[in-house]
């Protein structure tokens, strides 16, 4: 049993062995999938490439000392995988010929990929990013009304008016208090009605709520409540209102363009641009479900959703309506490109990085014999920490990167930063529960008034019967 084990292990680790040596002595042909940070390419006056820089070559050529192999470059015009036409047919098509071994670059897998070819996978792990216009600060009109949601704005001008309502009915005049035969001279000489019109009521109601004051005639009990629940439940509001106010006023109103891919697929007036044929364009149109199958059918709508170029795409960008989707490192480096030709920060991020569905690989025939090799060099040169030193120094020397992003906060430095901060209904619920209690001690005082003035009514013309009584017996 010992020797079983020990003759499969030995097996086993000369398979691994053969697996990861399978480049050794080898010479290799290489396709050049062109993106920014991760591979750069220099061709002469006749076209032929002649230099490699980027992490991408850097990656080559550490693998090509530890493997040992040799490698020259596939002299094509081609950078995508996938053809654009029959003089451009694509990477791939030279991969399924036999006319290249590898495509190095930052290579997106997906499974109509796989069908055709095998990767190694591990190259890099980036996050997305979304670059936006910088935003921008304009007039702060609008702050006035952002300290409420709609909702409130709405229940605060139907709940003035029947307010309005049931104070005018409360104190208009009533020919019943003014018969002299309710109540005796001297308790009606105390009473004075005076006209109030339906406008000026709702004018002094108007008046509570902006915190300038309000008067009423004839402030009985019945008045008191409706007035004094409202007078209540305005100083909450206004409180409130002015408290968050002060927020909005003093933070920036520089909204950006979107905060994340969600935003972008829900928002019919932004659109997504991407490189066409790259990997962020195949993931995103190649997908079914999802997120990523709405911004698909964002792209297919728009004919400029896909840039032949890069630069076309930052152009797009700066326009204003447009987000570029990319890597992390391929966004920060066109920031800092734009802003050395311009010298102006006129592109951002988005506040929300975007996940990357998979590692970025390298694309190889399929069933190749190189492909474990690869992979496990990329897990060698990670724990070495060498592709990670790689990718900071090219962007180390992008450093009017980390100036434009300061700009973009401190444009959109706010306390206020969404909706859910915005004072809802259910934030006024105790004020509009002192309103309905207002209100309901304001009708039982009402009715209370109706059946005291009806009992006076009916007593006093019975008093007075008597008295005419008395005074016919004296005449008498």
């Amino acid at each position: 049993m010992k020797w079983n084990c020990l003759l499969f292990l030995i097996g086993w680790t000369k398979l691994i062995s053969s697996d990861i040596m399978s480049l050794n002595g080898k010479h290799i042909v290489i396709g050049t999938q062109v993106t920014l940070v991760h591979l750069y390419v220099t061709r002469n006056t006749s076209g032929h490439i002649i230099k490699l820089d980027g992490v991408a070559a850097e990656t080559l050529d550490s693998l090509a000392r530890r493997l040992n192999f040799t490698y020259s470059v596939l002299q094509v015009n081609d950078s995508l995988l996938e053809g654009i036409s029959k003089s451009l047919p694509g990477l791939a098509f030279y991969i399924a010929n036999g006319m290249c071994d590898v495509v190095i670059g930052p290579v997106v897998t997906t499974p109509s990929r796989f069908a055709i070819m095998d990767f190694a996978e591990g190259f890099m792990y980036s996050s997305g990013a979304l670059l936006i216009p910088m935003p921008t600060s304009s007039e702060n009109v609008a702050a006035v009304a952002k300290p409420f949601q709609l909702s409130v704005w709405i229940s605060l001008l139907v709940i003035m008016p029947i307010t309005a309502a049931a104070i005018y009915f409360f104190i208009r005049p009533k020919p019943w208090l003014h018969s002299s035969s309710t109540l005796d001279r001297s308790y009606c000489g105390k009473l004075h009605h005076i006209s109030c019109s339906a406008f000026e009521v709702f004018f002094e109601v108007f008046r509570i709520l902006m915190n300038q004051g309000g008067s009423f005639p004839t402030m009985r009990y019945t008045v008191c409540f409706v007035v004094g629940s409202w007078c209540l439940g305005a100083l909450v509001v206004v409180s409130a209102y002015n408290s968050l106010l002060t927020s909005y006023i003093l933070g920036s109103n520089a909204e950006p363009l979107v905060d994340s891919l969600a935003d972008v697929a829900v928002n019919s007036n932004v659109n997504l641009v991407v490189d066409k044929g790259l990997a962020v364009d195949v993931v995103v149109s190649g997908a079914t479900v999802g997120l990523y199958k709405q911004l698909g059918d964002k792209l297919r709508s728009n004919k400029n959703s896909r840039c032949v170029t890069f630069q076309g795409c930052i152009d797009l960008v700066k326009s204003g309506s447009y987000t570029y989707l990319n890597g992390l490192s391929v966004t920060l480096n066109a920031i800092d490109d734009d802003y050395k030709s311009t010298r102006k920060c006129n592109l951002a991020l988005a506040r929300k990085p975007e996940s990357v569905p998979a590692s970025l690989a390298w694309a190889l025939s399929k069933k190749s014999p190189y492909t474990k090799s690869f992979t496990k060099g990329f897990m060698e040169l990670h724990q070495a920490g060498l592709i990670d030193e790689w990718t900071h120094r090219e962007l180390h020397l992008r450093r009017n990167v980390s100036y434009c992003l300061n700009e973009a906060k401190k444009v959109q430095q706010r306390k206020i930063s969404d909706n859910l901060t915005k004072i809802t209904l259910k934030n006024f619920s105790g004020a509009f529960y002192v309103l309905v209690v207002g209100y309901v001690l304001s009708l039982i005082c009402f009715f209370g008034e109706n059946v005291y003035f009806r009992l006076s009514k009916y007593y006093g013309g019975r008093q007075q019967v008597t008295c005419k009584g008395k005074k016919t017996a004296i005449v008498n």
